[in-house]
């Protein structure tokens, strides 16, 4: 039932938009708008259509994990 819901939230937002530029030029700050809402759902529908776990083991990182000095706990760079 949610999924519904915002799959008709997200269709209707793209209606307007398409209305919005249909009807007129929209200004540089609406179409900065409208990309970065465009980026943000192709971001979220690419992470959630993806098998990838940035937190599961299995998958490893390419980073090295944070190594802590070896001396006692309170070193201070001041």
């Amino acid at each position: 039932m949610a999924a519904k819901l915002s799959l008709g939230i997200f269709a209707s937002v793209l209606v307007g938009a398409a209305v919005l530029l249909i009807a007129g030029p929209p200004p540089a700050w609406g179409l900065l708008l409208l990309g970065s809402f465009a980026l943000a759902a192709l971001y979220v529908v690419a992470r959630m259509k993806s098998r990838y776990d940035p937190l599961d083991p299995r998958f490893g990182s390419c980073i090295p994990p944070i190594s802590k000095p070896k001396g006692g706990g309170n070193d201070s760079t001041t």
